[in-house]
Order: C-alpha cells, then sequence, then structure tokens
C-alpha cells in the first residue's frame, strides 16, 4: 500500500461491484461481491477497502479485506467473487457516504462502488403499502420492502 495520492484505473474494464445497496446496518457483517474483468490476474496481495467517498489517497481507508484470488480460473471469462468485512470493523452509523473500492498490488484503484452508507434502520422507511388493483377490497396490506422487491 502506497502512500501516493489515488491513482484510478479507467471504469471501462474495471472492477464492477455487485447488488451494493443505499444503506448498510451498524454492526452486521457485510458481504461484497464484485467482478473482475477478463484477462485480470487476481493476486493475494489486492485488497478491497471501504473508503469516505472524498477519500483521495489509497491510505485513507476505514477498513479493508484482502481480496479472495479463485483456485481456478477460465482464461477470457470474467471471475465473480466476493469478500466479508466484519462487523467490528465497520464504521459507526451516520450520514457520511462510503464506497468499496478494489486495489491492486501497485495501489491502483482499480474499480469503486456507488455510495453508500452505514445507518439504523428506520421502520417506516422499509415498510409498503400494496392494495388491491380494483379498489374491491377493504384490506390494506403492509409488508416489508424486500419481500417485495
Amino acid at each position: 500500500m502506497e502512500e501516493s495520492p489515488l491513482s484510478r484505473a479507467p471504469s471501462r474494464g474495471g472492477v464492477n461491484f455487485l447488488n451494493v445497496a443505499r444503506t448498510y446496518i451498524p454492526n452486521t457483517k457485510v458481504e461484497c461481491h464484485y467482478t473482475l474483468p477478463p484477462g485480470t490476474m487476481p493476486s493475494a496481495s489486492d485488497w478491497i477497502g471501504i473508503f469516505k467517498v472524498e477519500a483521495a489517497c489509497v491510505r485513507d481507508y476505514h477498513t479493508f479485506v484482502w481480496s479472495s484470488v479463485p483456485e481456478s480460473t477460465t482464461d477470457g471469462s470474467p471471475i465473480h467473487t466476493s469478500v466479508q468485512f466484519q462487523a467490528s470493523y465497520l464504521p459507526k452509523p451516520g450520514a457520511q457516504l462510503y464506497q468499496f473500492r478494489y486495489v491492486n498490488r501497485q495501489g491502483q484503484v482499480c474499480g469503486q462502488s456507488p455510495p453508500f452508507q452505514f445507518r439504523e434502520p428506520r421502520p417506516m422507511d422499509e415498510l409498503v403499502t400494496l392494495e388491491e388493483a380494483d379498489g374491491g377490497s377493504d384490506i390494506l396490506l403492509v409488508v416489508p420492502k424486500a419481500t417485495v422487491l
């Protein structure tokens, strides 16, 4: 890990983060899924960090985990893998925006996720109301948003 400013690889052909939530619940493990582009040779020295969005240096991470290196890869195909961040190392809840960043063994950022927050769930934000389309029923159903999605 170098102390140089972030040097970002072009987003085209870079590491792609998958299914990044807008918010994560503090004090629970966070699983980070990502895809390495075809032809990328992952290294045990590559890592994924959780950075404040405004972080300008690879040393400005909040926490990191070493990337997982698959045992076998098929040449020319993308590599799908994931890592887990343990709950005790995650940021405290608040308005601060964070993002995952993949940093290779040379200290270059090869991909970054959309921004997200760590915050306590608000029960009403996570609920959805459903009504019957024809309006012939007097039933109002309130379910968790995840159930609908």
